[in-house]
């Protein structure tokens, strides 16, 4: 007999951002057994890899947290229940047999074996969505970036942010108080952060500027000038800045999740009223899942997670009665 199949684990969660562990969490809460597995090398998904520096708002109970201090609550909150963690494994397939036992298959050729899976993927392999700016990947690295790994980057500094959403304008009031200055470049002059965030924005000393967007890049071993086009009057002008943070949005590769065979709509996977997606027995929470009245925030998905183990725990008691 193959003694692998002797552990099956209640639920296997896939995606190991915020969601993900809460799920982790709340599943252990539940007395069930736990795999987490994720396709990096680090778990905390986007707060980690992209916004450890960024503030959160919308967690129960805690008015503001960095992206970094959120990650390292959530990996506390997990530890008592010490669920098993597979990093850098990228699951490939996943597959049911006529007994209910799911099979999940990943890249590095591990073979796990679960009574349930939780899709917490995010919105999938992301790749930060780069500006239309002929020498920009010159600089990758040399005052561009997609993110705030640490403020220190910017402290003194002359810092663009790019772009009109809540990641933006969360970047921009991140660095405010810190930079030397600070202007934010939207090629639109309607911003859709959350109007709070809006109001802030035009409360800080930033320098806003709408119907705008960055043409051509300057410098030698470091950014030194962007020259800024006003698309309403074609107008150019060459800004001095150190730092250029790059928040336009991100590209999400969901061509494996597709194979699987559960319904998808556009990019995201169909649940019902219980998380549950349309391979009985797989559920879905966070930012993957979409439903009438849907809302991405990490609040909303620290909900469903709960819903779908809730849901999971009675699947299981129901198919798997001596197991």
């Amino acid at each position: 007999m193959n003694t692998a199949l002797m552990e099956c684990f209640d639920t296997l969660i896939i995606g190991g951002g915020p969601v993900g562990l809460f799920g982790a969490y709340y599943a252990g809460l539940r007395d069930m057994t736990v795999r987490l597995v994720d396709r990096r090398q680090e778990l905390g998904g986007q707060i980690t890899a992209i916004y450890p520096e960024k503030w959160v708002y919308d967690i129960p109970g805690i008015p503001a947290i960095r992206g970094k201090e959120l990650y390292q609550n959530l990996c506390a909150q997990i530890e008592p229940y010490h669920p098993l963690i597979s990093l850098n494994d990228e699951v490939t397939l996943i597959r049911k047999n006529r007994n209910h036992i799911i099979t999940v298959e990943t890249k590095s050729g591990h073979i796990y074996y679960t009574k349930t899976v939780i899709l917490c993927l995010g919105m999938g392999a992301h790749i930060p969505r780069k500006l239309p700016i002929e020498n920009i990947e010159e600089f990758e690295g040399k005052g561009i970036h997609y993110g705030i790994a640490n403020l220190e980057t910017f402290r003194n500094k002359k810092v663009i942010v790019v772009g009109g959403g809540d990641s933006a304008l969360d970047l921009a009031l991140t660095i405010a108080d810190v930079c030397k200055d600070l202007h934010l470049l939207h090629r639109s002059d309607r911003f859709t952060a959350h109007e709070e965030t809006t109001k802030k924005i035009y409360y800080s000393n930033a320098e806003i500027r709408t119907f705008s967007e960055i043409m051509r890049l300057e410098g030698t071993e470091h950014i030194t000038h962007a020259l800024v086009r006003d698309t309403k009057t074609n107008n150019i002008q060459k800004l001095e800045v150190d730092e250029i943070i790059v928040a336009v949005g991100l590209l999400f590769n969901l061509e494996v999740v597709k194979t699987w065979g559960i319904e998808m709509e556009e990019n995201c996977i169909k649940v019902d009223d219980y998380r549950q997606t349309s391979l009985h027995g797989i559920y879905a929470a966070g930012d993957i899942a979409t439903y009438p009245g849907k809302m991405k925030l990490i609040g909303t998905g620290a909900a469903e997670v709960i819903q779908a183990v809730h849901h999971a725990k009675s699947y299981i008691q129901e198919k798997f009665p001596f197991l």
